[in-house]
């Protein structure tokens, strides 16, 4: 039997054998011969490895032709080919994507004291802006401005962390201005420079790498680089090297330097109204990416003094320096009735990355999918929102006996409503601060973390014993990893279609033994998937709303915009019930290139606005724009190119990627194809066969999925290390649906269909009652119990497992794995023993 360590060599010849009377020199030459026709064939191997290897590269370049002609040739007659075609090139790459690599310094040396000079300007300009901003007057309070500030909240820690950045991003400027380093072609960035030497975060945390449990804030999930990867309050990840229109920090502006078309006139001409519905699916499907967002990315906004929020487009005052405001056309068919040249909108802080260079971003979540949207991203919010009693979180309680979320009494959170705080009705408080931004939100938050609270109720009820951080640490790992599989099995084969969901490897993998981590992938969120590729689903958000489940009911639907920062409802005894019903019966709207006035004109926007001077919303689609503008995201043929997508550097090319209305609006109002907003380009792409998105987005979000499966330590399905589950306890998690969760943690619903994100089918998504859906089996979280001998004794059907206790001073990757059963760790806390499994007989 072979493995890898065998060595590709021959033995020593036999040894000699007396008794046959053949003599050693005969033996010998057999040996010779023998390995002479080894040798022969051993090259006739390689010979065949290398011929195989050039004809799979001539087919491969045959298929680029053969489907390249394809589309050419069904062009003029369908967008559907395309689509049939793009799932077949996913078969050709290989995920996770190598992301760009970063540039070096595009200029001379710095010295040190042009560095510490550079610095000093940089301090200087976060002085004066801050002065500036004491004496800037903010946007009323409630106002679409004000509550779309809110909604992307900053951290008190994120400001901070800002600071250091806006110091980086000055400096650098400051160098490039000094040695004249300008713009030099289409796509050129200044470069990764010299290092800073300025406060740096998150290495504070000493790592043990074989703990049971996850840190707050994803610190040492990576063994590799555990301070950075995955990690909250880092930069996004780049994929493609920024485009800004210095190679600094100012905004993406067309190839020829001169300004990009208005992102609102763009959200007009490209991305027009649409009404059309997709039966197919259900709004559970968008309210449940927008939960999942939140877990995972938190892009942070530049705020004033003491967190207020800025007024970009207030000609009585001067412009905040990260004012980058949407201009408004004369001609707009909407805002010019209020007589609107400008749209607020306010860049995203710069990030630290203790070096001279490109401007990045921060991300104030941690990447990986560990339940931080219900528990918060760092150890003050998780404190905040813990009782310290049987491992709960804090709850309140309503007169008729149903908990609801904690309370946020802050008059100034851009929810709370004067005329509902006096009747005793308060927004809501939970792990992230965007909770309360529509009433599918925030139920979506009261769902799970009143299934933390269930967790935790019948893991003491077969564990007595533990402790309140026992079972809040249980509960949370249990509910991280009930999140992972719900977003891998019923929500990501949906969008990317089951087969590429296959293809990639992110499907689920319960017949598997191999273990799904690799300290080498980075799982942190791309700018790219954060920024634009991810924000794919507002296309997908109808106009009107279903207010219940109930059909004979007599309630109509409700307006999209009226459900934003409108929580009360939930107060009301059948509040979340009808919420949760209303996204499980709306149809989702149709995917494409088209977004309902309630996003494009009336975002955030509340009757009461009429008393200020801004009396109508904002658009979400300009917003979005504007915000990859902002990122100095690359334009959408770069794009193409990098997820080894047929190019479309001219028109003619983009022809056969786009839909036809949307080529023409883009001739319209880009100068040239390189100008193609990623945004816009992404969306007017036909789906992919069996998805819903269209293939770019496909393959973006493929590759940030993969990631986050490969990337993280405590991935549920690992199969070593003390943070795996046991066999039986796996089993329960992957027959969680989200509607066994609906189930369990709902007032009154007792039918569901199987599958939520799906529309109801008497056939394939029939309802069924909820006793059939919520089987999870606590037995399987039960701790086994040591005899006085020290040792575990686990009955299984065939054999026993002795289970011997072992120090766990070895690392991670010596952790063997048992073919009956894996092996756990029996303490709390950061694991300090584990245990490993061999097959033996039963004594």
């Amino acid at each position: 039997m072979t493995d890898e360590r065998t060595p590709l060599t021959l033995g020593p010849p036999p040894p000699l054998d007396t008794d046959s009377g053949s003599s050693y020199v005969h033996q010998h030459k057999s040996y010779e011969t023998l390995r002479e026709r080894q040798v022969k064939t051993f090259q006739c191997w390689i010979c065949s490895a290398i011929l195989g290897a050039f004809v799979i590269g001539i087919i491969i370049s045959l298929s680029y032709i053969i489907l390249g002609d394809a589309r050419k040739g069904a062009a003029n007659v369908t967008n559907t080919t395309e689509s049939a075609n793009f799932p077949d090139l996913f078969n050709l790459i290989s995920f996770p994507l190598a992301d760009e690599s970063i540039p070096t310094w595009d200029g001379p040396d710095v010295s040190d004291e042009d560095a510490a000079a550079a610095i000093s300007e940089g301090e200087k300009a976060l002085g004066d802006k801050e002065l500036l901003e004491e004496a800037l007057t903010a946007p009323p309070v409630n106002s679409p401005t004000y509550r779309h500030q809110r909604a992307v909240s900053t951290s008190l820690a994120a400001r901070l962390v800002s600071k250091l950045g806006y110091v980086e991003n000055k400096a650098t400027k400051a160098i490039a201005r000094k040695f004249n380093m300008n713009k030099r072609h289409r796509r050129w960035s200044i470069g990764k420079g010299l290092a800073l030497k300025l406060p740096r975060v998150n290495e504070t945390q000493v790592c043990d790498f074989n703990a049971r449990y996850r840190t707050n804030n994803g610190t040492c999930n990576n063994r590799k680089q555990p301070y950075s990867y995955g990690v909250a309050l880092i930069p996004f990840r780049r994929q493609l090297t920024p485009d800004y229109g210095d190679g600094v920090s100012s905004p993406r502006e067309s190839v020829d330097r001169k300004a990009l078309p208005s992102a609102r006139q763009v959200s007009i001409e490209l991305h027009r109204p649409s009404y059309h519905n997709d039966p197919n699916f259900s709004v559970m499907l968008a309210v449940w990416g927008q939960f999942l967002d939140h877990d995972i990315t938190s892009t942070a906004l530049n705020q004033g003094v003491g967190g207020k929020a800025i007024e970009c487009c207030d000609p009585g005052q001067p412009q905040h320096p990260e004012c980058y405001p949407v201009k408004l056309g004369p001609g707009d068919p909407y805002f010019h009735e209020y007589n609107l040249t400008c749209m607020n909108f306010v860049r995203s802080i710069p990030a630290s990355t203790g070096h001279l260079g490109p401007r990045q971003q921060l991300n104030q979540a941690t990447a990986y999918i560990d339940g931080s949207v219900v528990y918060g991203s760092d150890d003050a919010k998780v404190k905040r929102l813990r009782s310290g009693i049987d491992g709960r979180l804090r709850m309140l309680t309503t007169p008729d006996n149903r908990e609801l979320l904690p309370q946020s009494t802050d008059p100034n959170d851009g929810c709370n409503e004067a005329s509902m705080n006096a009747a005793g009705k308060y927004c809501f408080e939970s792990g992230d601060d965007r909770s309360n931004e529509n009433l599918h939100l925030t139920s979506m938050h009261l769902i799970w973390a009143r299934h933390h609270n269930n967790l935790t109720g019948e893991l003491k009820k077969v564990n007595p014993e533990w402790d309140d951080e026992r079972l809040f640490q249980e509960a949370r790992r249990i509910l991280a990893a009930q999140m992972q599989h719900i977003t891998y099995s019923e929500f990501v084969p949906v969008i990317i279609g089951a087969n590429n969901s296959d293809q990639m490897g992110i499907s689920p993998t319960p017949d598997s033994d191999r273990d799904t981590y690799n300290a080498s992938v980075d799982a942190s969120i791309a700018n790219i998937f954060a920024a634009a590729a991810f924000r794919f689903a507002h296309t997908l958000l109808p106009t009107l709303m279903k207010q219940t489940r109930d059909p004979t009911s007599s309630a109509s639907g409700i307006e999209l915009h009226k459900m934003l920062f409108n929580p009360y409802s939930l107060y009301g005894s059948t509040g979340l019930d009808d919420a949760i019903g209303g996204a499980m019966s709306t149809p989702l709207g149709k995917y494409d290139q088209f977004f309902t006035t309630e996003l494009t004109e009336r975002l955030f926007e509340k009757s009461e606005d009429l008393l200020h001077d801004r009396p109508c919303g904002l658009d979400l689609v300009s917003l979005n724009i504007q915000r990859g503008r902002d990122h100095g995201l690359p334009s959408y043929p770069h794009w193409r190119k990098h997820c080894r997508l047929p190019p479309v550097d001219t028109w003619a090319q983009m022809a056969d990627a786009v839909d036809p209305g949307s080529l023409e609006q883009m001739k319209k109002m880009y100068a040239e194809p390189e100008n193609v907003d990623v945004y816009s380009g992404a969306l007017s792409e036909p789906p992919v066969k069996g998805g819903v998105v269209g293939p770019l987005i496909t393959c973006l979000l493929g590759d940030q999925f993969v990631r986050l499966k490969q990337g993280d330590s405590f991935w549920y399905e690992r199969r070593r290390g003390p943070q795996r589950f046991t066999r039986d306890q796996l089993q329960q998690i992957y027959n969680t649906k989200l509607s066994s969760i609906i189930c369990r943690n709902s007032d009154a619903i007792t039918h569901s269909p199987v599958d939520l994100m799906r529309k109801v089918d008497r056939n394939q998504n029939p309802e069924r009652p909820c006793s059939e859906l919520d089987t999870f089996d606590f037995g399987a979280f039960r701790e086994r119990k040591k005899d006085l001998t020290g040792r575990v004794k686990v009955a299984t059907a065939k054999v026993g497992v002795l289970v011997i206790q072992t120090s766990s001073t070895s690392t991670e990757a010596s952790v063997g794995t048992s073919a009956t059963e894996p092996s756990t760790t029996s303490t709390t806390g950061a694991a300090t023993t584990t245990t490993t499994t061999a097959s033996v007989p039963a004594t």
